[in-house]
């Protein structure tokens, strides 16, 4: 049963929709905007890679591990309360990293924003769960889907703005005064509700899942400068297997878990599952490298953020032509998605980033029309999969694979990008790693990180392509 504490009129929904759809903007926009700063921060305080890889992960780890936990602590103490603490910790927590000494003390604000951020996202979903009118209900979920995207596409162009006009400051800055227009627009708009709670908590099972997941985040980011035979990356990926085995068996046993491991055995809710993995393969990850690389090869913020809208805008624009047209067979239109992007990474592979534009931008386009089936299609198929009883908890358990999946992908595909340029360059991790985080490629080493890319891309193409077929064989007739 739901309390709700105070129910909204009909304008005072618009404006709660609005509200909660500007926040979802502004969250991933941070995170693709991230990457258009980095290269600022290293020239700002002329540090290297590992701290600079931080300035993303930092955010997605924290932010990848705890919307699950968040969402669980927003039906129990009031969504409207969890929505506003992460809106307000966001908009503080930004202003404070433009007083932010180092690199240092940049990354540990950034995981705070990843805090933050999981419980405005968390808290902001829950409360649009609550519309009573089902149309309505859908539409606001369409609109936080098409918003999350809008704010992945704004967010390098963004960001590439606000350091020409701020430098890197600039940029934290207009993240926390969208937030607070997010945050003042619901003000008398949203109101508070919470469930009461049947049963205790699963305090055990949330500190395993979010231990799990920040282990095995950090191994990824570890072991280019470290190797896998390194004491920390060994006490992380043995940290990783002992929390996911204590988190299982903490579920199977747990009167009111925060996963319904049961759901797993039901392949079609597995092939959706797989769905946002196969997304940050081809789309996600790109995200950081493309414009981190255009920068590295000579192209200003600006100018990098308005090419990578090639990659990003198809992926906001192709779910809405979907909501449209789309029918029949939608299993079959997100494998074609998925393809389509495998064809555009092996045609990017063969572009380099400081070779003719026009290919580049065709590449990108390619990739970012293909993503768009699948992330236009798999919100919906996450619930309808499900059964209706446990609509709730598929719901979370999607979003969590999805948002933990982007920050563990990235960091993957960071330390395999870094860990080709300093074999196919010979040169240290560290000096890889800040090539990675968007520092100068000298013109000896370009053909050895062009040859990287190619790898690389080819290697996501191959992933993308492995996770199409799985995912066909499990979302057959869907």
């Amino acid at each position: 049963m739901t309390a709700v504490l105070a129910s909204p009129r009909s304008s005072h929904t618009t404006r709660m929709v609005v509200s909660i759809c500007l926040a979802a903007a502004v969250m991933p926009m941070t995170f693709s905007g991230g990457a258009i700063v980095t290269p600022e921060l290293g020239r700002s305080f002329g540090d290297t890679g590992p701290l600079l890889t931080w300035v993303v992960n930092a955010f997605m780890m924290v932010f990848g591990a705890l919307p699950l936990i968040a969402g669980a602590l927003a039906d129990r103490i009031g969504r409207r309360r969890v929505f506003r603490f992460g809106l307000s910790g966001f908009v503080v927590s930004g202003l404070m990293l433009t007083l932010a000494p180092g690199l240092l003390a940049i990354d540990i604000l950034r995981g705070f924003q990843g805090l933050f951020a999981a419980a405005t996202l968390a808290g902001g979903t829950s409360v649009l769960a609550q519309i009573p009118d089902e149309g309505q209900r859908r539409r606001a979920f369409s609109m936080i889907g098409a918003t999350f995207g809008l704010g992945l596409a704004l967010g390098p162009v963004i960001a590439g703005w606000a350091i020409g006009v701020g430098g890197w400051r600039g940029v934290f800055v207009a993240a926390s005064v969208l937030a607070a227009a997010s945050l003042v627009s619901g003000i008398g708009a949203i109101p508070e509700s919470r469930t009461p709670a049947s049963s205790p908590f699963d305090r055990l099972g949330a500190a395993l899942f979010a231990g799990f997941l920040c282990a095995l985040t950090a191994w990824a980011i570890l072991v280019p400068s470290r190797g896998v035979a390194s004491v920390p990356s060994l006490l992380l990926i043995g940290g990783t297997v002992v929390c996911l085995a204590a988190f299982v068996w903490q579920e199977r046993r747990c009167a009111a878990p925060m996963f319904d491991l049961s759901l797993l055995e039901d392949p079609a809710f597995l092939g959706v599952q797989a769905l946002p993995v196969a997304t940050c393969f081809g789309f996600v990850s790109l995200l950081v490298i493309v414009p981190v690389q255009l920068i590295g090869a000579g192209y200003s913020e600006i100018t990098a953020a308005l090419i990578s809208v090639a990659l990003s805008a198809p992926v906001f624009l192709v779910p809405m032509l979907l909501a449209r047209f789309a029918t029949g067979d939608r299993g079959r239109l997100v494998v074609a998605g998925l393809v389509l992007a495998a064809i555009g990474l092996v045609i990017l592979g063969l572009t380099p980033f400081n070779g003719p534009l026009l290919p580049l931008v065709l590449a990108l386009i390619l990739i970012g029309c293909g993503i768009g089936f699948p992330w236009g299609l798999m919100d919906g198929l996450a619930i309808e999969v499900a059964p209706r009883e446990k609509a709730g908890v598929a719901t979370g358990m999607f979003s969590t694979v999805r948002v933990a999946s982007e920050g563990i992908v990235l960091a993957l595909v960071s330390s395999a990008y870094a860990g080709l340029i300093a074999v196919l360059g010979k040169v240290p991790e560290a000096t890889a790693s800040t090539i990675v985080a968007g520092g100068h490629v000298a013109a000896d080493l370009r053909p050895a990180v062009n040859e990287a890319c190619r790898w690389l891309f080819w290697g996501l193409a191959v992933l993308t392509l492995l996770a199409a077929a799985f995912i066909r064989r499990r979302l057959r007739g869907k």
